[in-house]
């Protein structure tokens, strides 16, 4: 039988397999089902996508400054705390919120203190993952199952009380809190002397130096347009679903399918191949999938196929969850490494969503104007939208490997 004292063992990687698999279940209960209860609340879809863009753009501000309090403070786990607990309380002026208006503050407010908090707990898991020589994929896995039962099982609890959401969140993120008190220190690190301050620059050229690399870029690049068609998909899938006849059921039962297609990719042939072919190439293959996956979203009228098509998931998500979160790990600086992570990895899947919250608000008025079905006709501009991603990625990447060889 585990104890606390086995739980706190440095060498023991079973804390952080116990706090990924309750951390995401906050992750599922939001990222299925809050879409569904604001417009329930009464808010027009438009107005949903123009709130969350509004997020998105006061977060690309919050997100580097709570990069840089966290490798500026005494330990990481401080600053992991204080989210959560801030996270909590707006949870819960936002369940007793009654008017739009309040309801569009609290929003905002606890989506501003949620979205850095992945950036900590992942810096924290890769300090010691690196450390004990764990493979952080296994522990990112337990997110996964936590997430896929957590879908289903709010999927049933709010099948008909979508309010039902706040139990849920507040009970999961109060779990997350006390195990987040159970994790090793992170400490800060000292940023090494330089002989020349000039040519130290600031954190935040440090940071972005890592962007001079060509393979970077490119991967960015891809990452983008993915987290740009995952944000859409994020805040249509529930509500198209329902408008083919699906049920809250039915729309959780598809963001669990969403969670377990990840296994085949963490562990056994799928893991392996995806690291024998490399991070650049494996975003071209997220790409491809999603061109097969959108090219199914907007040709079905049949929500089961809809639910279905989560399944192509976990190919699209685990280069994105694993890879590039080590990439910027092993190459930001000693002292800023959930700096980089906010301002790289995060800032540019905000950007991302910014850009599908406002086009899409817009594109879904423009399409409602014209006579034609909103959700469907965005998922058809996907589709060759990604074919031009795939074919400038694919471009880069060649001419990487030409120029590498002449050398």
């Amino acid at each position: 039988m585990k104890t606390s004292k086995d739980l706190n063992r440095k060498d023991s990687p079973l804390i952080f397999y116990i706090f990924y698999f309750v951390v995401f279940f906050g992750n599922a209960i939001q990222g299925t089902f809050l879409t569904l209860y604001l417009t329930n609340a009464g808010l027009p879809q438009s107005t949903v996508g123009l709130l969350n863009g509004i997020t998105q753009c006061l977060s690309l501000i919050v997100l580097p400054i709570v990069g840089r309090l966290a490798d500026k403070a005494p330990t990481k786990n401080k600053v992991l705390c204080i989210e959560l607990v801030i996270a909590i309380v707006t949870l819960i002026l936002f369940s007793m919120a009654k008017n739009i208006i309040a309801i569009c503050i609290f929003r905002v407010a606890y989506s501003l203190f949620f979205m850095p908090i992945a950036s900590v707990y992942q810096t924290i898991t890769m300090e010691y993952a690196n450390k004990n020589g764990w493979d952080y994929g296994p522990i990112r896995m337990t997110g996964t199952i936590g997430f896929s039962l957590m879908a289903l099982a709010a999927g049933l609890g709010m099948n008909k009380n979508i309010s039902m959401i706040f139990p849920f969140l507040i009970g999961s993120y109060i779990l997350t809190f006390f195990l987040a008190l159970m994790l090793p220190e992170s400490k800060r690190v000292e940023r090494p002397v330089q002989e020349d301050t000039a040519q130290g620059g600031s954190d935040a050229a440090r940071v972005f130096a890592i962007l001079k690399n060509r393979k970077v870029r490119n991967v960015m690049m891809m990452y983008f347009m993915y987290s740009f068609a995952t944000s859409v998909n994020n805040m249509y899938f529930g509500l198209y679903t329902r408008q083919l006849g699906g049920t809250m059921t039915m729309v959780g039962l598809g963001s669990m399918i969403l969670g377990f297609s990840e296994l085949p990719f963490h562990l056994g042939p799928g893991k392996r191949w995806l690291d024998s072919i490399g991070l650049e190439r494996s975003m071209l293959v997220v790409i491809t999938a999603g061109i097969v996956r959108w090219a199914i979203c907007a040709t079905t009228n049949n929500p089961w196929v809809m639910v279905f098509t989560m399944g192509l998931n976990g190919i699209m998500l685990v280069p994105v969850t694993i890879g590039l979160v080590k990439f910027l790990y092993d190459n930001a600086p000693e002292d800023l490494k959930v700096t980089a992570q906010t301002s790289l990895h995060s800032s540019i899947s905000v950007a991302a969503m910014l850009a599908a919250d406002f086009g899409g608000s817009l594109m879904h008025t423009i399409l409602e104007h014209a006579g034609l079905d909103p959700i469907k006709y965005q998922y058809i501009f996907l589709v060759p939208i990604f074919v031009i991603v795939l074919i400038i990625g694919y471009s880069s990447m060649k001419k990487g490997d030409t120029e590498e060889t002449a050398l």
